[in-house]
């Protein structure tokens, strides 16, 4: 149906009034305006007057009939109307006054203004408030701050809102709802509105929300179509939501994928993992790369007809929802028994259910058992911090043997060795050559935390082997021990070094001459050693890295400014001119006379040695193991003094011919005397290619 004069006029003024040009004339112009283009001049004022009082009758009596039809307009009222032309002035402006052109979708940031708004709405006499307008049951206050608040929001944030409102009172069923016994078949959806647990008019409820009856009718034809989903523009300007963004069901498969990905093929290790502070990381072997994974990844969703992310935001995905899952470094030190046991449960694929259930279980245990030995390590140390906490021990100083009723825990290990001069630039000659050599072999105490770091230059090295190791435990229970009466010891499994005749031997002698009255020697199962001395040697190495250093006294300072509690101790064993601080002794031949070798040692875990069994050793494979002992105490007691020590043979004149000629360069004005002095005897001439080949032998 057409629409009458008066509303064409209505509606007019009130799009001028949405696109905010209402203030670019003033209220004459805007009246002169209407006046030259829609009154007619050949229409008597009489007439007019009539049509006006005829109009405002009718609408006076028109019922209001919201809640019939949803998608309705108000051409009902307007066939009502008079349609004949307006010809006076003053009838514009009464429309313009009117509530027809009131705009519901704008809000006036002047209060008073709005106020007045609000005041001059009305809802056209409907009954839902007990008899009176629904409008006129809410505050004036509280419609300015909801219009207010509404008015504040997006087009899309006030679609999900209304959305909502919507779908909870939106009736659709295929019959209506009636207390008759007839039910008949729906022809139009109805919609109550709410607001506040108050049944409203539609005409208040689109005034409330600032929206217009296009609006609404376009949100129930949404929802009748496409649910509680938000809507997205078809055409003109820029979409609300990017096509290019992804969804989260291909975020869930790209996680998904990743994470099925390290269960077929990741190693977990219980403990945590040098280069990694989480203990829950799963490490992919080295030769998977990210890319490489993401293009199985892109096989694998192209296969299924999904969409495929691209490789960066693959990476960024993986770095952000997954970063427990890494790449394994090349020199990563892996159980070798994990490795065989993953192999085996990956070619399991063809066999039966039988085998493949032996080899997960081989696996497992293989894992409950670093576990245990894990917990174990972890719960002597957690000790050792509670009785250093209760005596008040905070630092490392020399004491008298069994002077403290503790029991104290340490850790020792050998790290790769490091070579001086380094330049952190590494110049490109450098690479190529060997320069002096520095070993490092560390005892860390838990409870404090400290480490001494013995400094092994090669002119004072004797061996790496158990007279070294136990020359070096000695001098740390001497100068550095707390007097504890029973101490308990961990580290790795090397037989050279640690899991050997001399270093237990050496243990029973301490326990035997009364220095420690117990004495554990417990050893992490090989491939899952890593423990706090490595620790201290990560923090050393990365000091070490980024410093110059020329002579021995620049790697003192390394040690000492890598961390800045004071956790890592240098202690020299000698200077680079041969003088000797720490000595190493031949505990080896001392050892033998007095003890029997313990038969086949590599393959228990746990050791203990007492005082009340003088020569026993007490020994377990795990830690949940029964315990058996054996006496390996010969006839003869072992005497309480030490070993003469081993003078050590120093360089020989072909290495320091060899750091002469072309290390000596890479130091320092002030060190190249100190670090590569000339040597004294004959210097020979070496080639390039000499060079190279001693590289090779050293």
């Amino acid at each position: 149906m057409s629409l009458s004069k008066e509303s064409k006029i209505a509606k007019a003024l009130n799009a001028v009034d949405v696109s905010n040009l209402r203030s670019a004339a003033g209220q004459q112009d805007w009246i002169k305006l209407v006046s030259d283009f829609f009154v007619s001049s050949d229409v008597s004022s009489s007439e007019s007057d009539s049509d006006v009082d005829s109009e405002c009758e009718s609408r006076s009596t028109e019922p209001d009939n919201d809640t019939d039809s949803d998608t309705g307009d108000n051409s009902k009222k307007d066939d009502a109307s008079s349609a004949q032309p307006v010809t006076d002035l003053a009838e514009v402006e009464r429309i313009m006054s009117s509530s027809e052109a009131v705009s519901v979708g704008t809000v006036h940031e002047n209060r008073d203004e709005e106020i007045t708004k609000i005041r001059a709405f009305s809802c056209k006499g409907c009954k839902l408030n007990n008899g009176h307008e629904c409008f006129k049951s809410f505050d004036e206050d509280f419609v300015f701050d909801f219009r207010l608040s509404m008015a504040s929001l997006t087009e899309y944030e006030k679609d999900l809102i209304l959305l909502g409102k919507i779908s909870c009172h939106f009736q659709n069923d295929k019959f209506t709802c009636s207390t008759k016994k007839i039910q008949h078949e729906r022809q139009h959806q109805r919609t109550e509105h709410y607001l506040n647990g108050k049944r409203i008019c539609r005409e208040t409820f689109k005034f409330l929300h600032c929206i217009s009856q296009n609006k609404l009718t376009a949100l129930l034809k949404h929802y009748k179509e496409h649910g509680l989903t938000p809507r997205v523009k078809k055409s003109g300007g820029r979409q609300k939501r990017d096509q290019r963004l992804l969804t989260h069901d291909d975020i869930c498969r790209v996680v998904s994928f990743i994470v099925n990905f390290a269960e077929l093929h990741a190693l977990v290790l219980p403990g945590r993992i040098p280069g990694y502070k989480r203990f829950d990381v799963k490490l992919l072997p080295s030769h998977y790369t990210k890319a490489s994974v993401f293009r199985a990844y892109e096989s694998a969703i192209k296969a299924k007809e999904h969409r495929v992310v691209s490789l960066v935001t693959f990476r960024r995905l993986w770095k952000t929802l997954v970063p427990y899952i890494v790449r394994t470094k090349p020199m990563t030190d892996l159980c070798w028994q994990c490795q065989k046991n993953n192999s085996t449960i990956y070619k399991s694929a063809n066999l039966t259910e039988a085998e493949k259930s032996s080899r997960c279980r081989n696996q497992e245990d293989h894992l409950m058992k670093v576990t245990l030995e894990r917990s174990l390590y972890q719960e002597m140390v957690q000790k050792a911090r509670d009785a250093a906490n209760n005596n008040g021990i905070h630092e490392l100083c020399p004491c008298e043997p069994c002077s403290r009723d503790i029991t104290m825990h340490y850790s020792f290990d050998y790290a790769q060795q490091v070579h001086y001069p380094s330049n952190p630039l590494q110049p490109g000659p450098m690479y190529f050559l060997t320069a002096r050599k520095c070993g490092l072999f560390g005892i860390n105490c838990e409870a404090i935390p400290r480490q001494v770091n013995y400094l092994i230059d090669e002119c004072v090295c004797i061996t790496k082997g158990s007279n070294a190791v136990v020359s070096f435990i000695d001098h740390f229970f001497t100068h550095y021990g707390m007097g504890e009466k029973d101490v308990q010891l961990h580290c790795d499994n090397c037989p050279g070094q640690n899991k050997n005749n001399t270093v237990l031997q050496y243990l029973l002698w301490r326990v035997f001459n009364g220095l420690h009255e117990t004495v554990s020697l417990d050893f992490l199962i090989a491939g899952h050693t890593k423990f706090a001395p490595d620790w201290a040697f990560g923090l050393l190495k990365q000091t070490y890295r980024r410093k110059m250093v020329s002579c021995l006294d620049d790697i003192v300072d390394a040690v000492r400014s890598s961390t800045q509690t004071g956790v890592n101790i240098p202690q020299l064993v000698g200077q680079e001119d041969g003088k000797v601080f720490v000595n190493q002794c031949d505990w080896q031949s001392f050892l033998k006379p007095y003890f029997r070798p313990f038969p086949a040692i590599t393959k228990q875990q746990h050791f203990r040695m007492s005082k009340d069994y003088p020569g026993w050793v007490f020994y377990k494979q795990y830690a949940n193991s029964e315990e058996q002992g054996i006496c390996l105490l010969k006839a003869d007691a072992p005497p309480m003094q030490r070993p003469p020590f081993v003078k050590p043979p120093g360089l020989d004149l072909k290495r320091q011919n060899y750091l002469y000629q072309h290390i000596r360069e890479f130091c320092t004005e002030n060190t190249k005397d100190i670090t590569c002095p000339k040597p004294a005897g004959e210097v020979s001439c070496f080639t390039e290619r000499e060079a190279k080949k001693q590289r090779v032998e050293i």
